[in-house]
């Protein structure tokens, strides 16, 4: 079966039969069978203002959109084509043989949809735009009435890394694992940045794996340089150009403290914290623990950075020159 050959009933009626995996502010996911073979549906709602012929493809920041709102935590995001936009330049990546870490897009298509209620992180419009500012109030209610969905059919992965790796945690393989995870990070950062992408939501749910190799997706929040973008959208990219380093190692040491010891916010900082000034953790894998003083400085700055964001105010300085010199 052809995907490209159906057409948008048949294609539509597909979808409709496949198995719902969830819904968030992204989108709903779906998987469906197609010769056989599982793939992955993501319906990314579309706005009217984003099917306008002048933005149909656009990935210019049409509405205006805080750049802050990169930093996700529940922002409601910048657009379904700059989503497809990143799909095909990581499927192009792919289909070239310059790098294998992303999920393959098979097809895409716009396809009528009922607008969907929103999800729970936006559901109060009021308390939406009174956190996040007036600049996100079109976007919302866009979302709100959103008639049709970006499709896109994706190759389907069998794993989340967060899954994955809670699984080899309790087995003898658990330091080949977080070796694993911690040269792939490296891997697929360093690429984004030689082809001056962004992801910015790299958290271990939107990364995928077979046990192998890490597989990065949902490109919801990313920014590249090959954007139509205003020269203050210019300039946050130049300031974050490492962000993706610091945010995958920061993540990686905050997963592994409560994987492995379970511990709440207060204490997780205090852990962080002293690993940051040189303690070694005792009796967690060898390799799990080398992570940890690694990276606990870069993970400490960044907690510090993302609890003054969202408890004090969403233009809190990202603190570029501290973490650049904790990375070196």
């Amino acid at each position: 079966m052809s995907l490209a050959r159906l057409d948008d009933h048949d294609l539509s009626g597909l979808v409709a039969s496949g198995r719902p995996l969830g819904t968030g502010i992204g989108g709903r996911a779906t998987l469906v069978e197609v010769v056989g073979r599982p793939v992955f549906v993501k319906r990314v709602p579309l706005t009217d203002v984003e099917r306008h012929p002048n933005h149909v493809r656009s990935t210019a920041n049409v509405l205006g959109v805080p750049l802050y709102c990169h930093y996700g935590f529940g922002s409601p995001g910048f657009g379904a084509w700059r989503e497809l936009a990143v799909h095909t330049m990581t499927t192009d990546w792919v289909l070239s043989g310059k790098y294998t870490g992303f999920p393959l897009m098979h097809h895409w298509r716009v396809l009528p949809d009922t607008p969907q209620p929103l999800p729970a992180e936006l559901a109060d419009v009021e308390r939406t735009v009174a956190y996040w500012g007036p600049g996100v109030r079109d976007r919302v209610e866009g979302l709100r009435t959103a008639s049709a969905s970006l499709t896109l059919f994706l190759e389907h992965v069998p794993y989340t890394l967060h899954d994955w790796l809670d699984a080899q945690l309790r087995t003898s393989q658990a330091d080949r694992a977080c070796s694993l995870v911690e040269r792939g990070l490296r891997a697929v950062t360093d690429f984004l940045h030689a082809r001056e992408l962004l992801h910015f939501d790299a958290h271990f749910k939107n990364i995928l794996t077979d046990g192998r190799q890490l597989y990065l997706t949902d490109y919801g929040l990313s920014l590249s340089a090959r954007f139509h973008l205003a020269p203050h959208e210019r300039n946050f990219f130049t300031r974050h150009r490492h962000y993706d380093r610091a945010y995958t190692a920061s993540y990686l040491v905050n997963w592994l403290t409560v994987a492995l010891h379970g511990y709440g916010p207060d204490d997780r900082r205090a852990f962080i914290e002293a690993c940051a000034e040189g303690m070694r953790p005792r009796g967690i894998p060898r390799a799990a623990a080398s992570i940890l003083v690694r990276h606990a400085r870069v993970a400490s700055l960044m907690g510090d950075f993302n609890r003054r964001f969202q408890q004090e105010s969403r233009t809190t300085p990202y603190p570029t020159e501290e973490l650049r010199l904790a990375s070196a």
